[in-house]
């Protein structure tokens, strides 16, 4: 096996991507061909490979199902965030619509507050209770699809070439609207009966949208000197909010376990059913079998 380290077939090498899909292939023809040569000296060649491809797609029936109920094996694309829009500045000339209506509200709440948009945000951090503004619902720290959301803003903004680092700016809040309608609390009674809401209720989901807004730093933050801790970073008031809109993408963790078990079922079922007509056939076969000799003296 040595000797063939070399080998490469476009940027592939043989250990492990080659080495690996080899070990597989064998382990898989020696199991399922030794199960086969067992049943095939039993029960002749065609009836064992039945019982075998009966077995197999039965078994792999059973995988398939807890492969779907629990999101493992075959998986699909994750649930993830991804980004629609960026605006800079003034949210209520955004092209999304809801987008708008946060705008508007925000507008008017700082002209009201007479405070920033971080200091209305540690506010309500402080209460531990979301704000609504717009029909917008303020996402808290704790909540875990503002990290998530967070996460990947962060990557978007140095990616696109928005800052150069994730250093630059603090995100200042985030909102979020839509989605299935949001439990009480975690109790056991409530997470039930949100569970059985969710499946029952409102099957179907509705767009779910995020908004994290973020606002660069000042200059001087930024600067650590030699032998000194870093600088508490603050956010520059002059310079415009950014604005970055998500959309939620539901992805499609379970399809390729879906599609797993219901196509092993449908060949499970054929393979049962030629089982089944075989049998059938064959005690016809046997019950119009005329004896050669009779077993009544009298005749």
């Amino acid at each position: 096996m040595a000797l063939l380290g070399f080998i490469t077939i476009d940027g592939i090498s043989y250990d492990p991507f080659i080495r690996g899909w080899l070990t597989v292939i064998v382990g898989v023809a020696v199991l399922m061909g030794s199960v086969y040569l067992l049943l095939a000296t039993n029960s002749g060649a065609r009836t064992g490979l039945l019982i075998a491809l009966t077995g197999l797609f039965g078994w792999m029936t059973i995988m398939g199902v807890i492969w779907w109920v629990y999101g493992i094996g075959l998986k699909g694309p994750a649930p993830a965030w991804e980004v629609t829009e960026i605006n800079r500045g003034d949210l209520a000339l955004a092209a999304f619509d809801e987008a708008q209506d946060l705008g508007v509200a925000l507008d008017e709440r700082l002209a009201t507050e007479d405070e920033s948009l971080q200091r209305l945000a540690e506010v309500a951090e402080e209460r531990g209770v979301p704000e609504e503004l717009g029909g917008w619902d303020e996402m808290l720290l704790t909540n875990a699809k503002r990290g998530e959301a967070q996460a990947v803003t962060d990557a978007y903004l140095v990616e696109s070439g928005s800052f150069a680092t994730a250093n630059e700016y603090l995100p200042v809040a985030a909102f979020e609207i839509g989605g299935k309608e949001r439990r009480a609390s975690n109790a056991i009674g409530d997470r039930v009966i949100g569970k059985l809401r969710s499946i029952f209720v409102q099957p179907f989901n509705p767009p779910h949208y995020a908004v994290i807004m973020v606002q660069p730093v000042e200059e001087r933050t930024l600067v650590s000197r030699p032998g000194q801790a870093p600088p508490t970073r603050v956010v520059d008031e002059d310079q415009p909010v950014l604005s970055v809109i998500l959309v939620r993408n539901l992805g499609s963790l379970r399809l390729p376990p879906a599609m797993v078990t219901l196509g092993s079922a449908v060949l499970f079922g054929l393979f049962a059913w030629m089982l089944h007509s075989r049998d059938k056939r064959e005690a016809a076969n046997r019950a119009s079998l005329v004896p050669l000799y009779s077993t009544d003296r009298g005749s």
